[in-house]
């Protein structure tokens, strides 16, 4: 909370033109930004107020309320497509949001783009499984010979 009213008093007290359309969502916080602090009667206020937020005083009024940012039907919607084994929820570039596809689409989608190509070779399963007893061999060798480092 502190960074963002340092942020906020920081920004406005700057000669900017007030025209400048600043969209919060497609900026990334930038770690090594130190803020300065506000005057003392605007910092002196907000620790009172985190004190405030802290307490049980707060918490007690808000027991048996609703605090989520979706609605019970939104909830319930949200729950069903989580459970549809059908269905697969996958986060979309550039921060858009889920995008949901059929799982057997999704499925072939992926094998098209990326494991029936020239860079992959299917194996055989027993080609698989020989890969597979090979790695266990070199694994336990490496913990073997390895066990007092580690």
């Amino acid at each position: 909370m502190a960074y963002v009213m340092h942020t906020t008093f920081q920004l406005q007290n700057t000669n900017k033109p007030d025209d400048t359309n600043y969209i919060r969502q497609i900026y990334i916080k930038n770690k090594n930004w130190n803020t300065e602090p506000a005057p003392i009667h605007i910092e002196d206020k907000t620790t009172n107020f985190e004190k405030i937020l802290k307490t049980k005083k707060i918490t007690k009024q808000l027991n048996g309320r609703n605090l989520r940012n979706l609605t019970y039907p939104q909830s319930v919607t949200l729950r069903l497509l989580k459970q549809n084994n059908n269905l697969t929820i996958k986060p979309t570039d550039k921060n858009l949001g889920p995008a949901i596809m059929e799982t057997n689409k999704y499925v072939l989608q992926i094998l098209k783009e990326h494991l029936l190509t020239k860079d992959y070779e299917r194996l055989t399963e027993d080609s698989a499984k020989h890969k597979i007893n090979d790695i266990n061999r070199t694994l336990k060798s490496y913990i073997t010979d390895n066990f007092a480092s580690l």
